[in-house]
């Protein structure tokens, strides 16, 4: 007899579901386990408590962030009416002095207690943080342009007259950032990331009905990089909307409109708006709506293939001469994530006949490869996973993820689910469950088209990501997506790939699983651990049997 608890300590620890079967359960037998249900029960909350919860915090944190501002709007009125009423006082003859009253002794007890709110770390700490952050994820994603940004921090230490709440946010968004979106040892510093964060979201108003210049697009932007990972878009989806407009009104996606400034801000200009560009189609694509920002309102050149004496943007092979440019390859892909709504989620790609669709599907999938066939040979997937350069490694598989989910979604997804989720994902499951329980099938379900491509891609994708380690949450959150689905791909080409040889569906299935390791297991939902589970039960028994005539 089992204990009350129902999933065995494998399933427990990994959160998978446990189909209780003896003396070993399924995904016992396809981790080669022991079943035991020695650890004492942990009743872990059910999805609606859960959802509670986290609602509760979101309400909870929003409410903070909503009495501080009113609590300052409230001071700021009334410090700047007594600045008035003392003006005017000074300027009349004869005027007495007037006793202060209580309300005036705690609005200069308020007024006093403002400038520790915009308190920062000592220079000597900040400098390191930011300088990591300019070395490692601004050299892809341009987002500040570095001489600006460390005399901007310079500034704001040496002339505390000058500081105002947008630079004190940008300099938090930068905080946040560093140990955010790479690798940082320094568990006090990550920790840190969500006070900086909360600091910046302190003075949104500031940043958003303030006096619009470029660094309060940039602060929005740096907030939306930071909730992209969330598990919940709708804050950056708000946030980028909004930094799109903002960007309008200074004229970023059009070049008329730089045309007279210096040539350093012109390009920065041109950098924040393709950042917004990147970051409104990935998140659009992700929560299934058409993006803000149409190609046809664009009047900017992409960024430059060759480089000259600025090298931001650009990756170098592990030959250390090749070069690609990473941030317009990710510009590029962008545009094709925009093609990927329109072939699948779009009110036209619902209301479209078959043939319109498969036609709409294939010329996507065409840019995608059009896209790959582009960039040198020593970029490739291949080249990569054998050249086993770290940092290229994690920045590229970081760029790949992109295209491996773009394909996925266009192979096998529908306008009503995702890849994940789709019914035919779950009619490979119904037949590895009738293949592996002897029932009769008449046939395997149907290859998508664009299958073969996904596969390979999804092999070498793979291969590339196992020589990523460490893996930090920033990048495992990021390649997430493109992970489950190269997973959940080759499970299932397993099982249905009769043509293969036992041997070879045996070999990959055993390296498959074992790249499903912990760290990824955990990020994912328990929907796709258990379609994972399911696929690699039924592809372990599918590869140990002779295959089919």
């Amino acid at each position: 007899m089992h204990p009350s608890r129902k999933a065995c300590d494998l399933c427990y620890r990994k959160k998978i579901k446990c189909d209780g079967e003896t003396p070993r359960c399924s995904p016992c037998v396809i981790y080669k386990s022991d079943c035991t249900y020695k650890a004492s029960s942990r009743k872990t909350p059910s999805k609606k408590q859960a959802a509670a919860q986290r609602q509760f915090r979101e309400d909870s944190l929003q409410s903070r962030i909503k009495t501080l501002e009113d609590q300052l709007s409230t001071v700021l009125e009334k410090v700047d009416k007594l600045e008035k009423q003392s003006g005017s006082e000074q300027n009349t003859p004869n005027s007495t002095p007037r006793h202060a009253s209580e309300e005036d002794t705690m609005v200069a007890n308020w007024a006093s207690s403002l400038p520790p709110i915009l308190e920062l770390p000592p220079l000597q700490e900040v400098l390191p943080i930011v300088e990591h952050y300019l070395a490692t994820f601004n050299t892809i994603m341009p987002l500040f342009h570095s001489e600006t940004l460390l005399q901007k921090i310079k500034d704001w230490y040496e002339n505390s007259h000058v500081r105002d709440t947008v630079t004190w946010a940008m300099i938090n968004v930068v905080l946040a950032l560093s140990p955010h979106t790479g690798w940082s040892n320094n568990v006090a510093q990550t920790g840190n990331a969500a006070v900086y964060l909360n600091n910046a979201q302190s003075v949104l108003t500031d940043v958003i009905m303030g006096k619009i210049d470029l660094i309060n697009i940039q602060v929005l932007l740096g907030i939306v990089i930071l909730f992209r990972t969330a598990d919940d878009l709708r804050p950056a989806l708000i946030l980028t909307s909004t930094a799109l407009r903002l960007a309008h009104r200074l004229g970023l996606h059009n070049r008329k409109a730089s045309e007279y400034l210096c040539p350093v801000v012109s390009l920065q200009r041109n950098r924040v708006f393709w950042i917004a560009y990147i970051l409104d189609r990935d998140i659009s694509l992700l929560s299934r709506l058409a993006p803000i920002q149409l190609d046809g309102e664009i009047d900017l050149s992409l960024p430059p293939s060759e480089a000259t004496d600025d090298l931001t943007g650009f990756v170098f092979a592990a030959d250390g001469r090749t070069k690609l440019n990473f941030f317009r390859a990710r510009v590029e892909l962008a545009r094709i994530q925009g093609k990927v709504y329109e072939s699948i989620y779009s009110p036209s790609a619902q209301n479209a006949n078959s043939e319109e669709r498969t036609k709409n599907v294939s010329r996507t999938l065409r840019m995608l490869d059009e896209w790959s066939s582009g960039l040198p040979t020593e970029f490739s997937l291949a080249s990569l996973s054998q050249a086993n350069v770290p940092e290229l490694s994690r920045y590229l598989c970081l760029l790949y993820a992109t295209p491996v989910s773009c394909r996925a979604l266009l192979c096998c997804a529908s306008a009503w689910d995702s890849y994940h989720y789709s019914k035919w994902v779950g009619r490979v499951q119904d037949y590895g469950e009738q293949v592996v329980t002897g029932q009769v099938v008449s046939h395997a379900p149907t290859l998508p088209h664009g299958w073969k491509q996904l596969v390979d891609e999804s092999r070498e994708y793979l291969k590339l990501f196992a020589t990523v380690i460490p893996r930090d949450s920033y990048f495992i959150r990021m390649t997430l997506c493109a992970y489950n689905s190269s997973t959940i791909c080759l499970m299932a080409n397993s099982i249905i790939s009769a043509r293969n040889k036992r041997t070879e569906q045996s070999s990959e299935f055993a390296w498959t699983d074992t790249i499903f390791s912990d760290d990824m297991a955990e990020h994912s939902y328990r929907e796709i651990r258990d379609a994972v589970m399911r696929l690699g039960f039924y592809a372990n028994n599918r590869s140990q049997m002779v295959p089919l005539k």
